[in-house]
């Protein structure tokens, strides 16, 4: 048996107890922020506010325990960075929980991908009216649209502008990501009471739509303008995304992918925030 801790019991900690009680080899504790950590754990899931993850996920990281961090991996580049340092100290596996990544949807447009031809530019909007109190609208939708961006071109983007529509409180905002010359822009809003989660890709030959709220998930539609959806598996992301944290678990896996991409998307992030504080002025974003 895995002996995992939760920490963390909101709407979305819910969801992650819910789907691990599927596994039978899962034993589940829950962990209160407001006591000492537990460290004979074999793994650990954060699903506490954003702006705490670091606080509450450096503990485990500095004990090599394998730990799951609910995305954005930290609200701050200085906290990500303290993060990857701790786990390339200790040796702990970090996952971090960009979802959309292990949604069969999304795995099988990356899959047909090169349908589209060379790509033009990538549209993403992420819509719904659940406003958090602990981090704006670009912590909560981006981190999903930049996950997606960084699969789709290999890489992150070198800069960003980024406008807030909402008047300082960003609860909506355009953001638009400069991947070497083409661009993915992407819409996001608390103020929307139509809830949305799309991305779509247009190339030379025909454009990929992933929407996670559609009937059909994925749809192609060539350059003479046929259109067809596309089949991929029915299984549910975090259902995936959490055997894939458990297969991490139990081979104590040394991939620091997820770790580095954690940290490439907050400071993405941060400088977007930037950005949008000085009304769309083009941001570099850095690399350590």
């Amino acid at each position: 048996m895995l002996r995992l801790g939760l920490v963390g019991h909101g709407r979305w900690g819910s969801n992650i107890e819910r789907t691990l009680k599927a596994f039978d080899d899962v034993a589940l504790v829950h962990v209160s922020r407001a006591e000492p950590p537990i460290l004979d754990l074999d793994g650990v899931l954060i699903a506490t506010l954003s702006t705490t993850h670091a606080e509450v996920a450096l503990p485990y990281i500095e004990a090599g325990i394998a730990t799951f961090i609910e995305k954005p991996m930290t609200t701050s580049v200085a906290d990500a960075q303290r993060l990857v340092a701790a786990a390339n100290r200790s040796g702990a596996p970090v996952s971090v929980g960009h979802i959309f990544l292990h949604h069969p949807a999304f795995a099988a447009l990356l899959r047909h991908l090169p349908r589209v031809g060379r790509i033009r530019h990538v549209e993403a909007q992420g819509m719904n009216d659940r406003p958090r109190n602990d981090a704006s609208a670009l912590w909560d939708w981006l981190p999903h649209h930049l996950s997606m961006g960084h699969a789709i071109f290999g890489r992150g983007p070198r800069a960003v502008a980024a406008w807030d529509l909402s008047d300082g409180a960003t609860c909506a905002a355009r953001v638009a990501f400069d991947f070497d010359g083409t661009a993915m822009t992407c819409d996001v809003s608390w103020l929307s009471p139509v809830a949305r989660s799309r991305l779509r890709v247009t190339g030379d030959a025909g454009w990929l739509e992933f929407d996670d709220k559609a009937a059909d998930k994925l749809m192609f539609c060539d350059r003479d303008g046929a259109t067809q959806g596309l089949a991929h598996a029915a299984d549910l992301p975090l259902t995936c995304e959490l055997a894939a944290f458990l297969q991490v678990v139990r081979t104590r896996s040394q991939d620091r992918t997820e770790l580095e991409l954690g940290l490439a998307i907050v400071r993405a992030i941060a400088a977007a925030e930037k950005s949008a504080s000085a009304v769309g002025q083009s941001m570099d974003i850095g690399e350590d």
